[in-house]
């Protein structure tokens, strides 16, 4: 049986391949992590929630900072970035900007809070942080 797909349902179908090829769950990202993969992960949220916990290896580069750490990073590597929850947009802001300047890139998806929820290995205490919604907060 064949399916005839509107313009609005193709649309939605390249939506969900790519949003599956370039995000990584954390279970993933915790597998990479423990497999000791050659992956950069950048930690996006403010330094006081780093300091208190975040995933093994992670960088805490704000997304404001981003393009001052591009030395830091190769382009051949994996880079993961996350922020805090599933509502806050800094990692897919930071995942767009490093995909247009050729980087390869993905986002873990749920963010640090779902990370946690996993009961997966952090550095520090492992404490699930929300950020602010109101304008002008660390979630962009």
């Amino acid at each position: 049986m064949s399916t005839t797909l509107t313009r609005e349902t193709v649309d939605a179908v390249s939506y969900f391949k790519a949003k599956l090829e370039f995000e990584i769950g954390p279970f993933g990202i915790d597998q990479l992590v423990k497999d000791k993969e050659a992956v950069k992960i950048i930690d996006l949220r403010i330094p006081e929630a780093y300091a208190k916990s975040h995933i093994p290896g992670a960088l805490n580069i704000s997304y404001d900072e981003l393009p001052k750490h591009l030395s830091e990073l190769k382009k051949e590597q994996l880079t993961i970035v996350y922020c805090y929850n599933i509502t806050c947009h800094l990692s897919a802001k930071a995942a767009l900007y490093l995909a247009e300047q050729g980087y390869k890139v993905k986002e873990l998806a749920g963010g640090f809070d779902d990370y946690v929820a996993r009961g997966l290995a952090v550095e520090g205490k492992a404490e699930a942080h929300s950020c602010s919604t109101t304008k002008g907060s660390s979630c962009g």
